[in-house]
């Protein structure tokens, strides 16, 4: 059977806080960066605490950026005034959408971009991803600006994993639709957030290991055609609660 997997842009594949963190310096100098919490009790910030509360679901699931909230403010302000600024952003791990456009082109999965990005100026958000992942090796890219819950989307759209780094994001997908999700969770300093357990989501360190997890599923698959359930819950991809 054919994949059908939703990826998220925005600290899965494209370096957004980098590129924060190197607008804010040009705003407020190099005292805001990267600037790491103190103290037993001090917890790793949700990049929502960054971003304005309608493009938060998009973000990174940490930061190290120490801004007051009129920063935030002056910071997406400054942000959205840059013509194509979403086509500007590194990747995460570089190589890694060329070799994601190359396994969907073997295996024939259908991949769908899921974007929470706001507007800035120039081209449209969806446009500048597109040109962003065309840039990075990904041809014909399909990109969709979300507006509605990614659990929504996946269940809307019949999608059969998501990959997503917010936490938020995917506890809505194992809520609220037949999908499995895997969570790149980079961070090796601090436990993964507690509501990313129990749910069925799988954990993992890295797009490249996100990649051969799916490589692996999608192998077990054509061993056992039509077998998603089993093949899903031998590799630890368990159906969500409640479906």
């Amino acid at each position: 059977m054919t994949l059908r997997i939703g990826f998220d842009l925005d600290g899965v594949l494209a370096d957004m806080e980098l590129a924060l963190v190197r607008q804010a310096e040009k705003l407020f100098g190099e005292i805001v960066k990267r600037q790491k919490p103190s103290g037993p009790t001090a917890g790793t910030p949700s990049m929502a605490d960054l971003v304005p509360a309608d493009v938060s679901d998009d973000a990174p699931l940490q930061h190290e950026l120490q801004l007051t909230a009129r920063q935030r403010r002056q910071l997406w302000r400054h942000v959205q005034a840059i013509a194509d600024f979403w086509e500007s952003l590194d990747e995460v791990e570089p190589g890694a959408v060329a070799r994601l456009a190359t396994l969907a082109a073997e295996r024939r999965w259908e991949i769908i971009f899921l974007t929470k990005r706001p507007a800035t100026a120039g081209a449209t958000a969806q446009l500048q991803s597109q040109r962003w992942l065309e840039a990075k090796g990904f041809r014909l890219p399909s990109v969709y600006v979300v507006t509605a819950s990614r659990g929504q989307i996946a269940a809307a759209l019949t999608l059969d994993i998501v990959v997503d780094d917010t936490p938020e994001n995917c506890v809505d997908v194992a809520a609220d639709s037949k999908a499995r999700t895997i969570a790149i969770f980079r961070n090796r300093e601090t436990p993964p957030p507690p509501m990313l357990h129990g749910m069925g989501i799988h954990l993992v360190r890295s797009i490249d290991e996100c990649l051969n997890l799916l490589v692996d599923i999608n192998s077990s698959l054509e061993k056992q055609p039509g077998a998603i359930e089993r093949v899903m819950q031998t590799l630890g991809l368990k159906q969500p609660a409640g479906t």
